[in-house]
């Protein structure tokens, strides 16, 4: 009896042990399959997270492909340097509202001159500072965006080398979102900024006084662009004693017969007479001759269009240096 219950007794605790080695195989399957999930859901977040990081790759080098390619920053590099090269003038429009009578014929035997005779010369040289102001905040604010670009192109360009190293962990694809959405902002608000006019400058207050005796044109102000002068270096040449120049616009058309312009003639190297500085002269014409020259001599020359009263902003000078032949 003793033998059986203890038969008993082995066979209930090895059915009990079989049991325990059951739960515990169940218990590590059950784990290995979480694991196994686990490692699943991890290895896809790796795959998406790879996809967001070739996707945005791809969008970097469509980028420097297209709008930030050599030849697209060369565009924008000589559309910056032709605004800062450019000269700025003040132009004032008549608003005249409708008169009647007598203040219709009055209004209307105003010709321009007079009208910029009629206007109060220290709220003329206001606007004039006004707009010096505006010119060079919006100049300031290219140069700024331009820059802007540059670093962000090399920026993008550093870190396609660091995905192609392999070197690519979350924080640097954040920075490299991050800087192309900057990278584009830039490029559309320097477009933005360089195709819109020049914004009518807000007078404080008219610039033609009011008598109470007659009625006086309304005035607006606003900015008006010219393309800078610049010498014709092909078609300019020299001789022994004497310099033909020739200048003009780029891009005009046609040229204005109006328009003034100041040549600068200074030796380069100078005797005790000279002092360095030739002559100055003004043209109405798009070239000229420089005589009395001597012979072996380098030459500096400039062009500019000559300063008017409405010049708000004018700084570059367009120069050239030639050498007299030798006779």
């Amino acid at each position: 009896m003793q033998i059986n219950k203890f038969n008993y007794k082995h066979n209930t605790i090895g059915s009990c042990i079989k049991v325990v080695k059951q739960r515990k195989r169940v218990t590590m399957d059950e784990v290995k399959l979480a694991c196994a999930s686990s490692d699943g859901c991890g290895a896809q977040e790796v795959r998406t997270q790879m996809d967001t990081v070739s996707d945005i790759r791809d969008q970097i080098v469509q980028l420097l492909y297209t709008r930030l390619s050599n030849n697209s920053v060369k565009v924008m590099q000589e559309e910056l340097q032709l605004m800062q090269r450019s000269s700025y003038y003040l132009e004032i429009q008549r608003n005249d509202l409708v008169p009647t009578g007598d203040q219709q014929e009055h209004i209307s035997q105003l010709s321009d001159g007079t009208v910029w005779s009629l206007i109060d010369q220290q709220k003329l040289q206001s606007a004039v500072t006004m707009a010096n102001t505006q010119v060079k905040l919006l100049l300031t604010l290219l140069g700024l965006l331009y820059q802007e670009i540059i670093r962000g192109c090399q920026d993008l360009q550093d870190l396609i080398v660091k995905y192609d190293q392999g070197l690519v962990d979350s924080d640097t694809t954040a920075t490299m979102q991050q800087k192309l959405q900057q990278t584009h902002q830039y490029v559309n608000d320097f477009k933005r900024t360089m195709t819109q006019n020049l914004c009518p400058l807000d007078l404080q207050t008219q610039l033609i006084p009011n008598t109470g005796n007659f009625p006086v044109p309304r005035l607006s102000a606003s900015l008006a662009l010219k393309i800078p002068v610049v010498f014709d270096r092909f078609e300019s040449y020299v001789t022994s004693n004497s310099v033909y120049l020739c200048w003009g616009v780029k891009g005009e058309q046609s040229k204005d017969p109006n328009q003034q312009f100041e040549i600068h003639v200074k030796s380069l190297h100078p005797n005790m007479d000279e002092h360095g500085q030739l002559s100055k002269s003004i043209c109405q014409s798009y070239d000229t001759q420089v005589t009395n020259l001597i012979s072996d001599r380098y030459y500096q020359f400039s062009v500019k269009r000559v300063d008017t009263v409405n010049l708000v902003y004018g700084m570059w000078i367009d120069t050239i240096i030639l050498k007299t032949l030798d006779k």
